[in-house]
């Protein structure tokens, strides 16, 4: 079977692509940008086809001969002033992703969506796929509106006769996250850069049992239906999950919970220094208010429908700091 996938230089579409490669699931062919750091990559055999999503040819190109295609690309930035890049990889460079799929007669499509589409829970009752997106749509989040947008945008797609499945996960472990993404915070915590956590709470889950999830989805999953890729075990408050990678690396955990007025003041504050100085800050208003949201989620479809994996979370927080330590981040 002839494999295509995109953000294959990224954390999930890494992992997922040395899955495939160890399975030798089929051929495999990556679409990544001239410019990306291809490490991910390094000892894997594959197709390689230059070009970007935001390119409809180039997509219409990459495209011809698959059977199957993994979306995994995304840009996960969380800063307002980019969010009209944002709407144009996310939501329009989706539709270029999903029309070439089609067109290409491809058997079915796995689309990596985000659970920041849902609701907002609690850890009693943690949101499954059917909370409502609501509560998340206030936070003016770059990331939310367009990942949110672009899955409306892509289940149109099904009235086009596409087989399509969404996964959403949550948020992911483990190794080969180059830039870094989410391994950011567990990089600050292992360096002894965070001595405090801010109120609120997330789902945490293996980047291997994530990508085994989208290869669940696509051989089981149901057509036009999403599944939430997560951890039962891993809804835990930023205190936890902070003392959880402090213990690990061997560093003090954090001993103070943020003030919410003071986060969110910081994060105005980082706004205006950003904006004047033309660069993203790491904490801005928008992170502030996330980091005090209760951002709980149950898995439970995936598990009775796909059988998904459920991998002690402490395993691959192990295997993230080792990887980041190999590569001098740690």
């Amino acid at each position: 079977m002839q494999i295509l996938l995109t953000g294959a230089t990224g954390l999930l579409g890494g992992n997922l692509a040395r899955l495939l490669a160890s399975r030798n699931y089929g051929r495999l062919r990556v679409l990544a940008r001239k410019t990306s750091n291809r490490a991910a990559l390094q000892g894997l055999e594959h197709e390689l086809f230059e070009g970007d999503i935001r390119d409809r040819e180039a997509m219409e190109r990459a495209a011809q001969g698959c059977e199957a295609v993994f979306h995994c690309a995304a840009s996960v930035s969380q800063w307002r002033p980019n969010l009209a890049e944002m709407r144009a990889i996310n939501i329009e460079g989706t539709v270029n992703v999903l029309a070439a799929a089609l067109a290409a007669g491809a058997r079915r499509v796995v689309y990596v969506s985000t659970v920041d589409t849902l609701g907002l829970s609690s850890r009693e009752a943690p949101a499954d796929e059917s909370a409502e997106h609501a509560s998340l749509a206030a936070f003016r989040n770059p990331y939310v509106d367009t990942k949110y947008e672009a899955e409306q945008r892509a289940l149109a797609f099904l009235d086009r006769g596409l087989d399509l499945v969404i996964v959403k996960p949550t948020f992911m472990i483990g190794e080969w996250d180059v830039k870094p993404t989410s391994g950011q915070m567990t990089v600050q915590v292992a360096r002894g850069r965070a001595p405090a956590y801010p109120g609120g709470g997330n789902n945490f889950v293996d980047v291997l049992d994530v990508a085994a999830g989208m290869v669940l989805a696509l051989e089981k999953g149901r057509r036009g239906e999403s599944y939430i890729l997560a951890n039962a075990e891993g809804n835990l408050t930023y205190q936890d999950f902070f003392t959880l990678v402090a213990r690990t690396a061997g560093v003090r955990p954090p001993r103070f919970r943020i003030p919410f007025p003071v986060a969110v003041g910081a994060g105005y504050l980082f706004d205006a220094v950003g904006r004047l100085a033309g660069f993203e800050p790491d904490v801005n208003s928008v992170t502030a208010r996330m980091g005090y949201a209760a951002h709980y989620f149950t898995p439970a479809k995936a598990i009775r429908e796909l059988g998904l994996p459920q991998s002690p979370l402490l395993g691959a927080v192990r295997r993230s700091l080792d990887w980041f330590r190999a590569n001098n981040m740690v």
